[in-house]
């Protein structure tokens, strides 16, 4: 049988998604024809997968999440100044344990020194880190499996089932370090060693209850295990996003990891671990004592905790209702709701410090700082449809002159000059404009400064 390689690509997934009938099976996938070579510099790698296939049949898996989401990745693993090459796929169909064929280029051709049988269908994410600081990386590669069936109350099940398994390459041998399940992964120096350290999270839920744990693991110059912690986080239905920041508090350095999940169907909530850099000691600022509190950072919008001022800080979001204001959800029945203020605050003697309040809009990619002393003196209307925010103010309790207004645009609406709207900025996906309402209040160079393009 000639052989045949089952390349996903970007566009023939979106051939799939848009056509019900387009599956991937072997007897459908046996009737493709050979898929275009990949020019550029992975070319002779894939030209050497294919010769070590022989007459096999596979099907190319691409990692679901990361950076590096692409069937084939080269890589200088053990820096020698020669480069390594992992090919991700399966056998024979779309049901067995995804693999990873491990190559080194010996500076004329690729050689397949090792394959890896992965322990689910799915690759979620690879990953190159060096976690004992000796210069060279280490290889985290994580596979997806389907949740576990769980009938009884009684029983955990995983949310998100993903395990990680941390391999060394050394001498062109690949060698298990570790094997981890895991909800979420984060990995950078929490200790200031310049080696990388894991933070896992695991969201394990009941018909009742959710139970969110994290664990910390750092390791010694010979790969071994030198700290490994777990602790209990507020329960999350899932987690969405981590990140983390740096901060000298007395005498000392921590590192604090930011952990976005569900709280619940209508509510989000950011977790903060401390990680001492000086001995290794965990803390959990903001937790109660009080198990049946609400936490503080509880909030029913789905915005992330970030860096939004660039001052290298992370701020945790929370919403704070703008009185008077009004979110037009549409035109012909003119239904209703206030705007919220996103509210994003820093961690500060385990309490939450407001640092900025700004209106957020996400599907137009910007945020309009809010001032402080605006609070009882502006106010503002955003129409869903048109894509306008106009500002008023306030006087005696009610609305009363239009400020200004800020009104997204597609580049070719803007191009055609059809609104009487000054520039304010021109983006890479948008362009966005404003009309000045000579006011006491705000000035026009005010507006430009108080309005950032999220990138």
């Amino acid at each position: 049988m000639k052989k045949r390689i089952l390349a996903v690509s970007a566009i023939f997934l979106c051939i799939c998604f848009c056509f019900s009938g387009c599956d991937f099976t072997v007897s459908s996938a046996k009737e493709l024809i050979r898929p275009p070579k990949i020019s550029g510099e992975i070319s002779s790698l894939q030209q050497a997968f294919e010769k070590s296939l022989g007459n096999e049949f596979v099907q190319m898996k691409t990692p679901i999440k990361g950076e590096n989401r692409s069937s084939y990745i080269i890589f200088d693993i053990d820096r020698d100044g020669s480069d390594e090459g992992l090919v991700f796929y399966s056998e024979h169909s779309a049901d067995e344990y995804a693999r990873v064929a491990v190559f080194k280029y010996d500076g004329s051709e690729w050689k397949n020194i090792s394959v890896i049988v992965g322990l689910a269908e799915e690759i979620y994410e690879a990953g190159f880190n060096d976690i004992n600081g000796d210069g060279k990386y280490e290889i985290l590669l994580s596979w997806s499996t389907l949740n576990p069936d769980s009938s009884s109350e009684e029983t955990l099940t995983l949310v998100g089932n993903r395990i990680l398994t941390l391999y060394k390459f050394s001498n062109s041998a690949m060698t298990l370090l570790r094997t981890e399940d895991f909800t979420k992964l984060y990995v950078s120096d929490f200790n200031g060693d310049g080696a990388d350290d894991i933070f896992l999270s695991t969201v394990n839920i009941s018909f009742d209850v959710s139970r969110t744990t994290g664990r910390i693991i750092t390791f010694n110059s010979d790969c071994s295990v030198s700290f490994d912690k777990s602790f209990s986080l507020i329960g999350m239905l899932d987690i969405f996003g981590i990140t983390s920041d740096s901060v000298k508090l007395g005498e000392k350095r921590y590192t604090r990891i930011y952990v976005d999940g569900i709280l619940s169907e209508a509510a989000l909530v950011t977790d903060v671990i401390q990680f001492s850099a000086f001995d290794s000691k965990i803390t959990l600022p903001l937790h109660s004592q009080d198990s049946n509190d609400v936490p503080m950072t509880a909030r029913s919008n789905k915005i992330y905790s970030s860096d939004i001022n660039s001052d290298r800080i992370i701020e945790i979001p929370t919403l704070q209702e703008l009185p008077f204001s009004k979110r037009i959800e549409n035109n012909t029945n003119y239904k209703t709701n206030s705007l919220n203020l996103v509210v994003w605050s820093q961690l500060e003697n385990n309490k939450t410090v407001p640092v900025l309040k700004t209106i957020y809009n996400k599907a137009n990619n910007y945020y309009f700082v809010f001032e402080e002393d605006w609070i009882t003196k502006i106010t503002a209307v955003y129409n869903v449809n048109s894509s306008l925010l106009v500002f008023y103010s306030v006087k005696n309790g009610v609305i009363s002159d239009k400020l200004f207004s800020v009104m997204t645009f597609s580049k070719s609406d803007w191009s055609s000059n059809k609104y009487d709207f000054d520039l304010l900025f021109d983006g890479d996906a948008y362009v966005y404009g404003y009309k000045y309402e000579p006011n006491e209040y705000i000035s026009k160079q005010e507006i430009k400064d108080n309005f950032v393009v999220m990138s």
